[in-house]
């Protein structure tokens, strides 16, 4: 019941057609039953008077009950339908938007492929429940009570006995629906299994290829497959085992039927008609209650995806603006942290008592070992994540105090992990600013041509096929890593931060590219606040100031000059890479 509470604010804004779906419904069920009722008059009144007349009319009257009939039915359907995809449209909307609302933290524990699967297996599965389970419920409901109401006026004893049947049926009903529900949960978990996989194999092709293991990746998917297919196998048998159960209740009903039924007929106490009336009433009323059956297993997949969906719109972002957060001003004096500590979830300590000041139009680089966290300090700063200890200030005004907008507009990244949109050049330069809404805006074509020749990139760009509206493909994939790190530099030249973080932002380029992504990064810096990460420690000979990190502490500080006379740990890093 939980479930459909959380499920009505979705379906709230649509009740208009749902109401009218249920009213098409309505008549459906009545015209359903109206057949049966004709039949009783054909057999009992119009036959044995043989009046052709009315005969006639009663041919005519068919056709037009089927008619109406039809029309309800694609009415009903047709509503549904548009009820059933718009809340689902808008579910989907919301789990996307509280997505890109949760904080970096939540994406380092949670698999792409099994959130892909959420947005979209586990969404369609809900908007076939909600399409379908109403239309059976409503619908076939409406139809079973107005044939309870037909074969209790024919013969209320009889009827006693064909309902007998629903409260013995409810029993294995009700253990078949646990069973369900439990194999659909199992269903969505080994689906989002195999999205994540085919995720994986997908996105690593070019390691799998290179290191020969496409057999082993193969391998890995078949087991993914095949447990999905257990589980969705264990989901059918549990459904398809209602429908033999009631047919078999529903025999001892009809042998009752037959034999009491006509031994009455034969003694003349009940005419043909009606009894012909009462069998087809309780033989129709069968239908529907065969078929709750598969709503039940419909019922109990739905909910199995309403829970994940809702357990993962019940994650909450580790970072969100505190209540009555200001507007950070323009950046101008300094960047503190101040005896930072940071871990992830439950996990150890990554960084421990980091007491770090960046002034303004300094360059500070960040070095050390892999894993130290280097780039966990530099995503503390935008509040990517949130702190466990101490506090980080822009300004001396501590970044929890005001808002992560403010925060995040006075701030650039360039990183090792380009992010490119499957957009044009244009497109994915003009993602740095937020102003910019048409990338084809002539006024703001200008400013990204601008940013693409501070960022070394406007020549290789008019060389592409079609310039700057050149589709680049999924992450880029039609550019190379060179191409791609200078769009990425002139995606931040245009957001003109005053504070730049460069994460390994020339590292894995060969020596021309590095040299073009190099000359664009001396553009960017230009009259900027920089942090840097980078391994390779003769990108960062010129940096203002050298800070070494080590197993999440500061341990050496200083110019490249000054900490290689200190003989410490950077300068055993220096000299592992110069020899």
């Amino acid at each position: 019941m939980k479930i459909y509470k959380r499920l009505f604010p979705f379906l709230k804004p649509y009740m208009t057609r749902f109401v009218l779906a249920g009213s098409c419904m309505t008549m459906v069920a009545l015209l359903t039953t109206v057949p049966v009722w004709l039949i009783r008059y054909v057999m009992d009144n119009v036959l044995i008077a043989k009046d052709m007349k009315t005969l006639a009319y009663v041919t005519i009257a068919f056709p037009a009950v089927y008619l109406f009939k039809g029309v309800f039915a694609y009415l009903q359907n047709y509503l549904m339908s548009y009820v059933g995809q718009s809340v689902v449209r808008d579910v989907r909307q919301s789990l996307y938007e509280h997505l890109q609302n949760l904080s970096l933290d939540f994406y380092h524990k949670t698999s792409t492929g099994k959130l892909m699967s959420r947005v979209t297996n586990d969404t369609t599965t809900l908007q076939i429940a909600m399409v379908q389970v109403p239309v059976q419920i409503i619908r076939d409901g409406l139809t079973l009570l107005f044939l309870i109401g037909t074969i209790i006026y024919l013969n209320w004893k009889f009827a006693f006995v064909t309902l007998l049947l629903i409260p013995i049926a409810a029993y294995p009903v009700a253990i078949l629906g646990r069973k369900l529900r439990r194999a659909g949960r199992d269903i969505n978990i080994e689906m989002a299994d195999l999205f994540a996989s085919i995720h994986e194999g997908i996105g690593g092709h070019v390691v799998t290829k290179i290191f020969g293991k496409e057999k082993d990746e193969i391998d890995r998917f078949k087991r993914d497959n095949y447990d999905y297919y257990s589980a969705h196998m264990r989901w059918v048998r549990a459904d398809i085992l209602g429908a033999p159960v009631m047919e078999f209740l529903g025999s001892f009903a009809a042998v009752f039927l037959l034999w009491y039924g006509g031994r009455d007929v034969i003694a003349g106490h009940w005419t043909i008609g009606s009894f012909f009336t009462f069998l087809t009433a309780s033989f129709s009323a069968y239908k529907p209650v065969k078929d709750f059956t598969s709503v039940n297993a419909q019922i109990q997949q739905g909910a199995a995806c309403a829970e994940r969906i809702f357990e993962l719109l019940d994650e909450k972002p580790s970072t969100m603006n505190r209540a009555g957060a200001g507007t950070l001003e323009p950046f101008r004096k300094a960047i503190e942290y101040n005896n930072v500590t940071f871990a992830y979830g439950t996990g150890p300590t990554v960084l421990n008592h980091i007491n770090l000041k960046i002034c303004s139009g300094e360059v500070v680089a960040l070095v050390g070992s892999s894993g130290s966290g280097k780039t966990t300090i530099t995503h503390l700063l935008p509040r990517l994540m949130d702190i466990k200890g101490g506090s980080i200030t822009v300004d001396s005004v501590d970044i929890r105090d005001v808002t992560m907008e403010s925060l995040r507009r006075q701030i650039g990244i360039v990183s090792q992990d380009v992010i490119l949109f499957n957009d044009s050049v244009a497109y994915n330069i003009a993602y740095g600013k937020f102003e910019i809404r048409d990338p084809n805006d002539p006024e703001a074509r200008k400013e990204i041509i601008e940013a693409a020749k501070v960022a070394n990139a406007h020549d290789f760009i008019m060389a592409l096929p079609n310039g700057y509206d050149t589709m680049i493909g999924e992450r880029g994939i039609k550019l190379s890593g060179g191409q791609r790190q200078r769009l990425s530099i002139a995606r931040a030249v245009l957001r003109n931060p005053p504070i730049l973080i460069l994460d390994e932002a020339t590292s894995s380029l060969d020596a021309e590219s590095e040299r073009l992504v190099q000359e664009a990064l001396e553009h960017l810096m230009e009259h900027r606040t920089v942090l840097v990460v980078a391994h390779r420690l003769s990108t960062v000979r010129r940096a203002d100031r050298i800070v070494v990190i080590e197993h999440g502490k500061v341990t050496e500080e200083g110019t490249h000059d000054d900490l290689l006379l200190k003989n410490g740990h950077y300068k055993k890093l220096y000299q592992i890479q110069v020899h």
